[in-house]
């Protein structure tokens, strides 16, 4: 019991450091949850596309406009269309959607986020 009266919590430069750890978590939270949110509904929108009636006799051409559509109707942000690739091979319709986004942190210091999606179906 010798020690009880040195021992009186946590240091002011202690407490700095806690919140300064704690405000990068939160900054590196609120830059990086919406890009996450968008790659969710871009996962929720391949699903989707599973889901439709006839789905299997759809041309590229239509498969790029239920895409594009939901897209528009999600708000997806950002988003190059370009990194969606639409096509036949081996019996399926295929749609392949790789890519990246970069967010600036402070400074020179950025994070980069890789996303990939693969759907295919049979044609028929």
């Amino acid at each position: 019991m010798k020690f009880s009266k040195t021992q009186r919590g946590m240091s002011s430069s202690g407490w700095m450091a806690t919140l300064a750890i704690g405000g990068m978590v939160l900054l590196l939270v609120f830059k990086m949850v919406p890009y996450y949110m968008d790659d969710a509904a871009i996962g929720q929108l391949l699903e989707n596309i599973s889901n439709r009636q006839n789905i299997e006799e759809a041309s590229v051409r239509e498969i790029e406009s239920f895409i594009s559509k939901g897209m528009q109707t999600n708000s997806i942000r950002d988003f190059d269309n370009d990194t969606i690739e639409v096509y036949e091979a081996d019996g399926y319709m295929k749609v392949d959607i790789v890519y990246e986004k970069r967010v600036n942190i402070i400074g020179n210091v950025d994070v980069v986020m890789s996303f990939k999606h693969n759907w295919q179906v049979a044609n028929q």
